[in-house]
């Protein structure tokens, strides 16, 4: 009887279980990715290619968590059998309800991609050593003696390791909004 209380308890967890299971496996996704695909080109295209590995698998996972959901394909077969019914308070409160379900259940996946890669920080860095932000550029060379030569090979950074003070800097930058969740 005890073990069938235990079976019932993890039965009962599925739903956290689940995302667990999702959170791990896109982190080593993105793990994986990142060490096998991504490589910064280091020239003008830094930003557009390091967004591009950043979001666009988010995207992707927020709109596969959409496509796989049994809910989702419930809530539209029901709008389009019972459009008469989508007027009733009731019926648009509780559609509304399975949609933001569906939608939470969705996020799970794409938050860790970006968290994950957040705190890894090598999209960010190919990312912003390819801004074309004068001000922020400046700042990231603030304190280097050859101001000028920083700001001319900024976007190689990521390609020479050669000025690992700059990319801890960019690495700090990726993992501030990180480090500001977890201690609120």
């Amino acid at each position: 009887m005890d073990k069938f209380k235990t079976v019932l308890n993890i039965a009962s967890k599925q739903t956290n279980l689940g995302f667990g299971g999702v959170a791990l496996m896109t982190a080593g996704g993105e793990q994986v990715f990142s060490s096998i695909v991504f490589r910064c080109p280091c020239n003008e295209l830094n930003f557009y290619y390091g967004m591009v590995f950043l979001l666009v698998p988010a995207l992707a996972l927020f709109l596969l968590g959409y496509v796989l959901s049994k809910k989702t394909w419930k809530l539209l077969t029901g709008l389009l059998y019972h459009k008469e019914k989508l007027c009733k308070w009731k019926h648009l409160a509780a559609t509304s309800m399975a949609f933001f379900q569906v939608s939470a259940t969705a996020l799970v996946a794409p938050s860790s991609w970006i968290a994950v890669a957040l705190l890894s920080g090598n999209y960010y860095e190919c990312a912003m050593t390819g801004i074309n932000v004068t001000a922020y550029n400046q700042h990231v060379c603030r304190e280097k003696s050859t101001d000028v030569d920083c700001l001319k090979k900024l976007h190689k950074i990521p390609c020479d390791r050669g000025n690992d003070e700059i990319l801890r800097t960019l690495r700090a930058q990726s993992q501030l909004p990180q480090i500001q969740k977890l201690r609120s």
